[in-house]
């Protein structure tokens, strides 16, 4: 994907962000995607088809953690995150599984914090993965309160 059409996906989180006090201009959405691409190249990581990035946005653009004054950071900071721990998890995890169980730890484990979500909450969690643990059944129940009804996962 061009990143002028990245820039334009980003640019679209806006109208859903905004409820919450939240917006990106242009150049931060244009430093997101150039950080994107940095962080893909670190990890050495491709992505085939639209971009994490929106998705990232509208799963953080309601936490309360997360205010103007250093929204485009936090988000870039989580972009890191987020590609690290597809790698750390040896890609057991579909990237909406990743974004549900960052979020979750973000929100509920981390408060907010971005080098406990990274060094404590999530390395735990990939730690589970790389063991061989079902890590989905499990975290699914415990973390995100769900039942003992296989349908609910």
């Amino acid at each position: 994907m061009s990143e002028q059409y990245q820039v334009n996906q980003i640019m679209k989180t806006n109208e859903e962000s905004k409820e919450n006090g939240l917006t990106l201009t242009k150049e931060d959405a244009t430093a997101l995607v150039a950080a994107r691409g940095d962080t893909l190249r670190e990890e050495r990581r491709v992505e085939f088809g639209d971009s994490i990035s929106p998705k990232l946005i509208r799963a953080f653009a309601d936490s309360s953690f997360i205010n103007q004054e250093d929204y485009a950071e936090t988000i870039a900071r989580l972009q890191e995150i987020f590609f690290l721990y597809k790698n750390e998890s040896m890609d057991m995890v579909t990237d909406d599984e990743l974004l549900a169980i960052m979020k979750n730890a973000y929100e509920n484990e981390s408060a907010g914090d971005l080098e406990y979500l990274e060094g404590t909450a999530l390395e735990a969690f990939a730690r589970n993965v790389r063991a061989g643990e079902n890590w989905a059944d499990r975290y699914k129940r415990e973390k995100l309160n769900l039942g003992d009804d296989p349908d609910e996962l």
